[in-house]
C-alpha cells in the first residue's frame, strides 16, 4: 500500500486518526520517538541531540552546528528508510517535505480550532483548562520553530500537503475512510525506484555528514534524473578523496557523481563515482 504521512495540530486528533489507519490497514506506526531512539542507538553522540530535538527545538548555534547537522541527517534517512518499508503511518517532523514528489506518498495535515483543541486535550489528559492552554500553545510554537528552522519552511505551508481536514467540522470516522479511500489510489502509483533513490541520496548525506572527520558546510545530497549528485566544498584534495572513498562504500545501484570541489581550486570536473 501507499504511505501515509500525518503532519497535525496538538490536539487536533491525528494520532488518534493515525492509530486507526494503522489498526485498519495493518499499517506500521512510526512515531518520532521511534525515529529519535533509532537514531541514539546510531552511536553515543547522538544521544544528546536525540533528547534535545525530542524535547524543543534547536537553537540558531546549533542550526549550523556540524554535530546537529550531522544528526538531522541521520533522523532524515532515518525515516526514508521507513518510507521504504511501505504501508507506514509516519507520524515526524517532517516526512511531509521529504516525500514530496513521491507518487505513492499521501501527505494529509489535520487541524482544529485552538479551543476544540484545548477541549480535547482537558478531557484526555485530565487536567484543566489553564494546564491544556500552556500545552497547547508550547506544541504550537516548538513544532512551528522546527519546521521553520530545519526546512526553512512555515509549518501549514499548503505547498506542503495534499489534503487538509478540520476536525471540528469533520467527524473522525469520515476523515478516516477518506484517507484509505486516497491510500488505495495512491497504491497504484506506486514508485519504488524514485523513493529508493531519495533514500539512498539521504544515506549518503548521513554518512558525509556524520563524520567528524569531514567538514563541507555546503554539502548537497539530491537525486538527479537515475543518478546521484554530490556538491560541496571541500577543505582539501585529501579530504576531497576520503569522502568519494566513503561514499563508494554505501550500498546502491545507483550511478553518483561528484561535483564536490576544494579550496584553492575554482572547479573541478565532474566525474562519476560508480
Amino acid at each position: 500500500m501507499a504511505i501515509l504521512a500525518i503532519t497535525y495540530e496538538f490536539g487536533s486528533g491525528g494520532e488518534e486518526i493515525g492509530r486507526s489507519i494503522e489498526r485498519d490497514l495493518g499499517y506500521e506506526y512510526i512515531a518520532l520517538g521511534r525515529v529519535l531512539e533509532e537514531a541514539k542507538h546510531s552511536g553515543k553522540k547522538w544521544e544528546r541531540f536525540s533528547l534535545e530535538y525530542g524535547e524543543g527545538h534547536p537553537n540558531i548555534w546549533e542550526r549550523y552546528d556540524w554535530s546537529f547537522m550531522g544528526f538531522m541527517a541521520l533522523v532524515q534517512s532515518i525515516i526514508l528508510d521507513y518510507a521504504l518499508k511501505d504501508n507506514v503511518v509516519l507520524m515526524t517532523r517532517g516526512a511531509h517535505y521529504l516525500l514530496q514528489g513521491v507518487p505513492h506518498a499521501l501527505r494529509v495535515r489535520i487541524v482544529a480550532p485552538r479551543e476544540n483543541r484545548i477541549e480535547r486535550v482537558m478531557k484526555k489528559q485530565d487536567v484543566s483548562y489553564d494546564t491544556a492552554k500552556l500545552l497547547v500553545q508550547q506544541a504550537d510554537w516548538e513544532i512551528a520553530s522546527v519546521i521553520q528552522q530545519l526546512y526553512g519552511k512555515k509549518w501549514d505551508d499548503p505547498d506542503a500537503y495534499e489534503l487538509r481536514f478540520d476536525t471540528s467540522t469533520q467527524g473522525m470516522g469520515e476523515i478516516i475512510e477518506i484517507i484509505k479511500s486516497l491510500l488505495a489510489a495512491k497504491d497504484k502509483l506506486k514508485s519504488q525506484k524514485h523513493l529508493e533513490l531519495r533514500a539512498l541520496a539521504a544515506k549518503i548525506k548521513s554518512v558525509i555528514a556524520t563524520n567528524p572527520e569531514f567538514l563541507i558546510p555546503t554539502l548537497e545530497v539530491e537525486p538527479r534524473g537515475e543518478d546521484i549528485v554530490l556538491r560541496g566544498v571541500a577543505r582539501s584534495i585529501k579530504e576531497h578523496k576520503a569522502i568519494e572513498k566513503e561514499v563508494r562504500k554505501v550500498p546502491g545501484q545507483a550511478s553518483i557523481t561528484c561535483e564536490i570541489h576544494y579550496r584553492g581550486i575554482k572547479s573541478v570536473k565532474p566525474h562519476r563515482l560508480r
